[in-house]
Formats: C-alpha cells, sequence, structure tokens
C-alpha cells in the first residue's frame, strides 16, 4: 500500500516536471509526433504517454526495462461518479421510489400484528399504572430512618 502510495504522489508531482525540468528525457516534441516523455527516478523511468495521459513506471531488470501502469485512481473515481448519476437520475424518475439497499434481515422479517402490538401496549400501561401507585404510596407512608 505504501508502495502505491509512493508511487502515486511521484506520479502526481513530477508530471509538471515532464515538460518543465531539463534532466526530462523525452521523445521528439508532440508537435513531431513524439509520444512519450520520460523521467527519471531513483527506481527506474517514469513514461507518460502524451496522447492519452497514461503513466506507466519503468523499472530495470536483469538488463531490460519493464513498464506497468502506475495506479490511477482518477479512472475509478469518474467511474464511481457515472454510477452516481445514472443512479441519481433513475430515483428522480422514478420519485424516489427505486430499491433501496437491503437492510439487513429486511425481507424476511416478521412485523408483530396489530392485535399484538397492542397486547404489549396494555401491558406496558399496567406496568406505568402498577409502578405510579407504588411511588405514591411510599409517598404517603415513608419508611421510618433506618439506622446501620
Amino acid at each position: 500500500m505504501r508502495a502505491r502510495l509512493a508511487v502515486a504522489t511521484l506520479v502526481m508531482a513530477s508530471l509538471p516536471a515532464f515538460a518543465q525540468v531539463p534532466g526530462a528525457v523525452s521523445a521528439p516534441a508532440a508537435s513531431e509526433n513524439g509520444r512519450f516523455v520520460l523521467r527519471e527516478t531513483p527506481d527506474g523511468l517514469l513514461r507518460m504517454d502524451t496522447r492519452t495521459g497514461v503513466i506507466s513506471v519503468c523499472t530495470r531488470a536483469t538488463g531490460a526495462f519493464t513498464c506497468r501502469l502506475a495506479p490511477d485512481d482518477k479512472v475509478a473515481l469518474e467511474q464511481e461518479i457515472e454510477r452516481l448519476k445514472a443512479e441519481n437520475d433513475t430515483l428522480r424518475r422514478s420519485g424516489g421510489q427505486a430499491a433501496r439497499p437491503a437492510q439487513p434481515g429486511g425481507e424476511g422479517m416478521n412485523l408483530p400484528s396489530d392485535a399484538e402490538i397492542d397486547r404489549a401496549l396494555s401491558l406496558a400501561e399496567r406496568i406505568w399504572r402498577r409502578l405510579r401507585g407504588m411511588i405514591r404510596e411510599s409517598e404517603d407512608n415513608p419508611l421510618p430512618e433506618r439506622r446501620l
């Protein structure tokens, strides 16, 4: 994870440097159909495709360079934005009635019937009334002080 973060940071920090730093190795200028710009790093080279903007990390192994695409969070973020826009449009068209994410135990929940709810409320009311009566009785007939 740290290696990816380091590569991403290095890539982002070096983007402006591709065109400005004299140490950059580059193909012919874009006007001359140059496609890649290379930048030396301690681990190898960064290669930017000037037509697509894709950046690759190139490392030397057994005398030859091997290039791998640098992780690009921008693509993933753009895909997520598009997915959210589509979901938002669907919700607007359906008036907010689109399927919502399932709640844990949502579909197979057994909800109590009205009779069961009435019975539970009746029980709670009886308990409350009895508790209030006990409180009134204790206020009317306080216990004598007890010594320890």
